[in-house]
């Protein structure tokens, strides 16, 4: 079942981006995070943007959600991307769920683009993407420096709707605070 997150699943989902951390370039991140930190993060995202987890019997296998692009008001159509499974269930079909999942709700509340950043050279992620109907657009290089090497990112794109004329006010679910 997909659903969007509640306050008991931020410790499986905390546990989820934390091996992410410690074992992986996956992320940019380079320190566990905690859970009073985290929460916040969870917290101060679920504001405004939606975030879902992937739960099977009771387990989270896995979560996504949208964020901020860019802070200035121009942006305000494009959201950012994250998507992460739980590290033993990748290879099972289940990042297209979620995908596709995160990428109905986004187009349900109005966005336009949806930006991908994927650590270069992260071969399933940048496959997922290309499933899913994104688009590469471009490369940095040396970016990050994680795990003693200097690590790429590559920039995905996927449009949900075509950009002609103004856009409408995002619909902003409003009672999806986390609880």
């Amino acid at each position: 079942m997909i659903r969007s997150i509640k306050k008991e699943d931020i410790p499986a989902v905390l546990a989820i981006y934390n091996w992410y951390i410690l074992h992986t370039n996956i992320t940019f991140e380079t320190e566990e995070l905690s859970l009073e930190a985290f929460t916040k993060r969870i917290e101060a995202v679920t504001t405004r943007y939606p975030w879902i987890v992937m739960e099977e019997n009771g387990v989270i296998k896995g979560y996504a959600y949208l964020g901020t692009f860019n802070p200035r008001a121009a942006y305000d159509w494009t959201a950012d991307l994250s998507i992460y499974l739980d590290h033993e269930e990748r290879g099972h079909g289940l990042g297209a769920q979620l995908m596709h999942a995160i990428l109905q709700e986004a187009a349900e509340e109005g966005y336009y683009q949806i930006i991908s950043i994927v650590t270069s050279g992260n071969a399933a992620s940048e496959q997922l993407h290309e499933k899913c109907g994104f688009v590469r657009k471009g490369s940095l290089e040396n970016t990050g420096y994680k795990n003693g090497k200097w690590l790429g990112i590559t920039y995905f794109m996927k449009t949900l709707r075509n950009a002609a004329g103004a856009p409408e006010e995002i619909q902003y679910e409003k009672e999806r605070k986390v609880k």
